[in-house]
This record gives C-alpha cells, sequence and structure tokens, in this order.
C-alpha cells in the first residue's frame, strides 16, 4: 500500500481499510491531496484502478454536497474520470439520500458509508453520530426552541409565499439573526431557497417529516395530562366551546379531534386538547374533566408558553389547533392518527 504525506490520514485509513477488505481490490493508494481533500488510486487484483477524488467535510450538509459535485463535474472537464466521495465526520439520513441522489459515494467516521465502484457495493448504515457535542446548539425543530417554532409555524401557515426575512422578523418581534438561523438551515437541508423576492419553500413535506420525527422522539415542551369525561364526545365537545364563551379560557382541538375539522377522514374516541397551564384547574372544573392513570378519553397538552397556539383557528365556532400543530399531534398517534396528518398536509400545508 503506497502512503503519502497528507494531513487527511484519519479519512485516508478510514477509506482503505473499507476496501482493501474486498477480495477484489489488492490496495488503495493516496496519490496527493487536494483543497478540502486527497486523491487515492484504487487497484484491483486484474492491475486495473479507479481514482477517487475524495471530498473532507467538517460538516456535510445536502446544499454542500451538491456544491462538491459541481467542483467534481468541473475537474472532471479536464482529467480522466474518476469516482467522487465525500468524507466527513457523520452523514444524516438526509445528506445520505442526497449522495445517492447524485451519484456520489459517502463515507463517514462514525462507521456509515455507500460506495458504488464498477461492480462493487458497500452498503452500511445504522451507525449513529460518535462526533456529537453534548452542548451542541439546538436545532430549529427542538421543542424547546420556542422562537425558531414560532418562526417555521409562521413560514408554514403559507408554504406557497416567498417571505422576506425583515417581515418575518417584525411581524414575529424576534431578531433578524434568528429568522436566518432558520432559514440557513432550511436551506443547508436544500428544503429552501432565497431569491430576489425572499425566502422560498421547496420540500414542505420533507420539513414538516423531520419536524415531527423530532417532535415525537425529544419530551415537548408541554405537560401531557390524560383524563377522562363521562360525556360522550360531542357532548364534551360543545361544553369546551362553552366555557370559551362563560370564561374566556382557550381551549383548542389538537390531534384528530381538531384534524376532522379540516379534513372529516377518520372516526376518534380521544379527544386531545391544548390548555394554557394557568387555565388547567379552572377548565378542569367547569369541564368536570378528572385526571386518571388508564381509561383516558381526553388528553391534554398543557402549554407553558403560547407558540403552539400561533395561527389557530376558529371553525364551526369551535377553537382549533393550526393545520401545522394538528399534523405534528396526528403524526405522534401512528396509524389512523398518520392517515390524518397526510391528508391535513395535502390539504392545508401543501396546499
Amino acid at each position: 500500500m503506497k502512503v503519502a504525506s497528507t494531513v487527511y490520514v484519519k479519512e485516508y485509513e478510514r477509506l482503505s481499510n473499507s476496501l482493501v477488505r474486498i477480495p477484489v481490490i489488492d490496495r488503495c493508494d493516496h496519490l496527493r491531496d487536494k483543497k478540502n481533500g486527497f486523491v487515492a488510486q484504487l487497484v484491483f487484483k486484474d492491475a486495473t484502478n479507479v481514482s477517487l477524488d475524495v471530498t473532507v467535510l467538517s460538516r456535510a450538509f445536502p446544499s454542500m454536497i451538491a456544491e462538491v459535485v459541481v467542483v467534481h463535474k468541473h475537474e472532471e472537464l479536464n482529467r480522466e474520470g474518476s469516482y467522487p466521495v465525500i468524507m466527513a465526520p457523520y452523514i444524516s439520513g438526509e445528506s445520505a439520500k442526497q449522495c445517492e441522489r447524485l451519484n456520489v459515494g459517502y463515507l463517514d467516521m462514525s462507521g456509515n458509508c455507500r460506495l458504488l465502484i464498477r461492480s462493487i457495493y458497500v452498503n452500511d448504515q445504522g451507525h449513529p453520530n460518535k462526533f456529537a457535542k453534548k452542548r451542541t446548539a439546538k436545532t430549529i425543530f427542538d421543542p424547546s426552541s420556542k422562537v425558531s417554532s414560532l418562526i417555521l409555524r409562521e413560514i408554514m401557515r403559507d408554504a406557497a409565499c416567498r417571505w422576506k426575512l425583515s417581515l418575518l422578523a417584525g411581524t414575529l418581534q424576534c431578531s433578524i439573526g434568528q429568522v436566518s438561523k432558520v432559514k440557513d438551515y432550511l436551506c443547508e437541508q436544500l428544503w429552501a431557497r432565497m431569491s430576489p423576492d425572499g425566502l422560498q419553500i421547496l420540500e414542505p413535506k420533507a420539513i414538516m417529516r423531520s419536524w415531527s420525527e423530532a417532535y415525537a422522539h425529544k419530551s415537548a415542551s408541554f405537560e401531557v395530562m390524560d383524563c377522562h369525561t363521562l360525556l360522550p364526545i360531542p357532548e364534551f365537545e360543545d361544553r369546551i366551546h362553552r366555557i370559551k364563551a362563560d370564561s374566556g379560557i382557550d381551549c383548542h382541538l389538537t390531534g384528530l379531534a381538531g384534524g376532522v375539522r379540516y379534513a372529516p377522514v377518520v372516526r376518534y374516541t380521544k379527544v386531545h386538547l391544548l390548555v394554557r397551564e394557568r387555565d388547567l384547574n379552572v377548565f378542569l372544573q367547569a369541564a368536570a374533566c378528572k385526571r386518571v392513570d388508564s381509561g383516558a378519553n381526553v388528553q391534554i397538552h398543557v402549554l407553558a408558553s403560547d407558540e403552539m397556539l400561533h395561527d389557530a383557528r376558529n371553525i364551526n365556532n369551535q377553537e382549533v389547533a393550526s393545520p401545522v400543530q394538528v399534523y405534528l399531534d396526528c403524526m405522534r398517534l401512528k396509524g389512523r392518527g398518520e392517515e390524518m396528518a397526510e391528508v391535513i398536509l395535502a390539504k392545508e400545508i401543501e396546499k
């Protein structure tokens, strides 16, 4: 194995060790370093070879991968063909899909890889990020990132709109830096792009799917309370409406109960509600609803802040959470909940 001086020792060794175990491969030689990577030569037992154009990234966003492919294609005009490979500490699922779409190989330092070289196919998935930092910045989908959540809710309120960042900041009374953080992440994932008219959403489905995964897997910033009412569901929902009229307490339907207000495609036997923490005791008393450990037919999301109520609607005199919030809550329910969420996504969010 020919080893030349390289600043990418660990990356080269990871690539070489992954490939030389394949019986038809003799060795993997380092040829030279390049800007942000190196070039290696894969030598087969029959003495034929393939050049590997390896780009090393500290973070592999889908947008960065697309840029690497553009550079590679430009350089190919001036030399013989080579196989492009992306290496990084960790390749996320979205970045892996981008590599596959663009016919780029990838290999990360956490154990994941997908390489298709001639008739050789190497695929190893499912390894967690070994380089995740404990004090990493919150993602825009983190339930505790209240401002990011509010910005996303406003953007997804009308996914077809071209959003001016300054207008978003002014409307939501947050800083332009906070809006830019959300914009940068969406653009890095190729879910949106900046145009002269503002931020344009390209992949609303991908945004909502990723958001729902974070929403389901992380403990959301609200308490969930299981309750029971002796009233039939329609009568209980009528009482909720009267509580608003009599006491001014906001009780927003979400989950399947909220979803049928947008698209009546499923039946449900449990009511999901959003209720502010300060209103909880008064609501429980007025609704004749008691907390239980089992057999719940009412589930209350107790809100300490109001971002989850953004873009709430009044439909047929009933307060209903926004399509975005209903989608997120339905996706947590699985089964019929996911079915409802897909309808809400197509009818109210993607439009």
